[in-house]
């Protein structure tokens, strides 16, 4: 039996689907040259980028929900303030993220958002200087993510390693 606290398994497949998806979509723009020989060309990778990026969406406002629903476990002690301020804000951060930076990948475009293939998200007319400032915000959203989640596994490393707690098994 386990002696430290743990997320149920729906929190636990969401992050680690999130993480899967979340580099796949950086992935799909990092190697689109190479990609989009092997994926029928740059409209196929858009399309894929766009159609993951409303999965993350969704599957970030379910992960929200089900943190809400059945709370999270607190695999910090209490005495760890500093560790519970920076673990809880590098999370929030990056909850925050993943819902702006689809939304202003949405709004950049002034294109219909065809997810999969399947469903079509009319866009939105706007002025061009909308389109812009949601793109630059688009980018400076993932330049920040980036950031977030380097702090958020150093973080997850830093207790395994450092600290040699539980911490990390917890979403294991």
């Amino acid at each position: 039996m386990q002696n430290y606290p743990q997320y149920s398994a729906c929190q636990k497949w969401n992050h680690w689907l999130s993480a899967i998806l979340v580099c796949m979509v950086v992935s799909l723009l990092l190697f689109k040259i190479t990609l989009s020989q092997f994926l029928g060309g740059m409209f196929s990778i858009y399309l894929l980028h766009k159609s993951f990026g409303v999965v993350v969406f969704l599957l970030t406002i379910w992960r929200i929900y089900i943190n809400i629903k059945q709370g999270v476990p607190n695999v910090l002690p209490y005495d760890k303030k500093l560790q519970r301020i920076l673990s809880k804000s590098i999370q929030g951060f990056i909850y925050i993220l993943l819902l702006l930076i689809p939304l202003s990948g949405y709004l950049m475009s002034s294109h219909d958002l065809n997810v999969f293939g399947v469903i079509s998200i009319p866009a939105i007319d706007m002025p061009n200087a909308g389109y812009m400032f949601f793109h630059r915000a688009h980018l400076l959203g993932c330049y920040l993510l980036a950031i977030f989640l380097v702090l958020h596994i150093a973080g997850a490393l830093y207790h395994y390693f450092g600290m040699r707690d539980k911490v990390l098994q917890s979403m294991l």
